[in-house]
């Protein structure tokens, strides 16, 4: 894989974790994630501290994917994709069936994780 290639993938990643971040903070009605969350069994301040906590996870992701390159960071992104996919088959599978396919779209990002990871080249 190119450097350029691994550019645009790990542009195209820190892209999806700020938006999704953003998103979260600033536009999606926080009733609706805490609705979300009493699903999967988080209420009140844990309810709150997943949301706030998650929120600014995927902000760090995606400043740490534009600024650092390293097999950890994709292999942490990556665990952390199959834990929300996990939770999510066991608590609102609903998401694997909607049309806009909302967990679907984690698998092609693992893909690219995956490709990053196996093209990083570690300092000694």
């Amino acid at each position: 894989m190119t450097a350029v290639e691994q550019r645009f993938i790990r542009f195209t990643l820190a892209t999806i974790w700020l938006i999704t971040g953003l998103i979260t903070l600033f536009v999606y009605p926080k009733e609706g994630s805490l609705a979300l969350l009493a699903r999967v069994g988080l209420v009140g301040t844990p309810a709150i501290a997943a949301l706030y906590g998650g929120t600014v996870l995927d902000i760090v992701f995606g400043i740490l994917t534009l600024s650092m390159r390293s097999k950890w960071l994709w292999m942490v992104q990556a665990c952390l994709i199959i834990i929300y996919t996990l939770i999510i088959t066991l608590h609102l599978p609903e998401f694997w069936v909607h049309p806009f396919g909302p967990i679907l779209k984690n698998l092609p990002i693992l893909v690219l994780l995956w490709l990053l990871y196996k093209h990083e080249k570690e300092a000694p």
